[in-house]
């Protein structure tokens, strides 16, 4: 069977529709909802941590390699959002 032939198996179809309707409209639904519970400029500061916590999902999970550039990123990423906080 080749990759094209599986790509029309129900089965495959169905985890592909699942993958990318159910879970992306749970998430969204969530991520809009917390965001209605803070102010603007206070949830605009989360939209930063989501490549943090998207890589440390990655790391501890599948296991992936993250190198000094994340940490050094991170870092950068931490000290941007600390300075706006700080500034209000």
């Amino acid at each position: 069977m080749t990759h094209i032939q599986a790509i029309f198996q129900p089965t495959i179809g169905i985890g592909v529709l699942y993958l990318g309707i159910v879970s992306t409209a749970i998430a969204f639904f969530l991520w809009n909802k917390g965001l209605q519970m803070v102010d603007a400029a206070r949830g605009g500061l989360y939209f930063f941590f989501q490549p943090i916590s998207g890589t440390l999902l990655g790391w501890f999970i599948l296991g992936e390699h993250v190198g000094i550039t994340f940490w050094l990123g991170s870092i950068l990423i931490f000290s941007g959002v600390l300075l706006a906080v700080k500034e209000n």
